[in-house]
């Protein structure tokens, strides 16, 4: 009888034609929460926030917004940690700290905090969750920590979920330099339709390294262009490039890094065993 809707934005391009087709589906869901429902509306997505008139259930909205619901407020990175206070109706609700980073990682878990009191659980127990949160897998998991460089493996495909990955790692490290190495490898992420989102995506990395396409068989005119990405990133004056192969991104990483750095490789599949790979190149006398 709870449904929470985070985003909305254009994705699956291969099953969706356009963005208006993704908010229909999402429309068809919203209908059937129940009347006795709730539906939770994140309203810092505009694509989110305009189908709260679809609803024929309670409608609550949550974010980082004065005009929502259950608004988070005072981010505050704390390590791997976030902490932040939560008020509901402009009112104190409570202080709460999660085991993840990122603002995306905090309207998760003030939606969360929203379906939990709908269930009636308290605010201190709510609190003691979030605390003891483990995470997600494939969601900025440290995969291992070798000569000093810690190695993350992350699911982000979509511009989106790139941006806020490297958003949230840069505001816990404002000083560490950050590797974002990325595999285009979803329908979605191949796709030229995404070239102007991908050269703004990484503005929280130092250094970016571009694996080839995945699916490099679609038609040039749809394909995402890893050249053109890489002096769009340029003209924004970051440093990246692109590489031949998954042994490429390898030996240079473990030719250059140094030790503090952060490497995030972003991909939504296997990516070639490169997190295992990298981890053993930068082992003394792995390189």
């Amino acid at each position: 009888d709870i449904a929470v809707i985070n985003n909305v934005e254009f994705d699956h391009a291969d099953i969706y034609a356009d963005f208006d087709a993704v908010t229909l589906a999402f429309r068809r869901l919203v209908t059937l929460v129940p009347r006795r429902g709730l539906l939770l509306i994140g309203a810092d997505s505009p694509g989110a926030r305009a189908l709260a008139d679809t609803a024929v259930s309670r409608v609550q909205t949550f974010g980082t917004r004065d005009d929502v619901d259950w608004q988070a407020h005072d981010l505050e990175p704390a390590g791997a940690a976030t902490r932040f206070r939560v008020r509901r109706n402009a009112a104190p609700f409570g202080g709460f700290e999660v085991p993840l980073v990122g603002a995306h990682n905090v309207r998760n878990a003030t939606a969360a905090i929203a379906v939990a009191t709908e269930a009636g659980i308290g605010v201190e127990r709510i609190a003691e969750g979030l605390r003891a949160f483990a995470g997600v897998k494939r969601r900025l998991e440290v995969v291992g920590i070798a000569d000093g460089v810690t190695v993350y493996d992350d699911f982000a495909h979509h511009p989106t979920a790139v941006a806020e990955t490297l958003a949230g790692l840069r505001a816990s490290n404002p000083d560490t330099r950050i590797w974002a190495v990325f595999e285009p490898r979803s329908a979605s992420s191949c796709r030229r339709v995404f070239q102007d989102d991908f050269a703004r995506a990484f503005i929280g990395a130092d250094e970016v390294l571009i694996a080839p396409i995945f699916r490099s068989r679609l038609p040039e005119s749809e394909r995402l262009s890893i050249p053109q990405l890489v002096r769009d990133l340029h003209s924004r004056g970051q440093s990246a490039r692109e590489a031949d192969t998954i042994e490429d991104i390898v030996a240079g990483i473990a030719r250059e890094h140094r030790s503090g750095d952060l490497v995030v490789l972003m991909s939504n599949g296997g990516f070639g065993g490169s997190h295992q790979k990298l981890l053993r190149a930068l082992e003394p006398g792995g390189r």
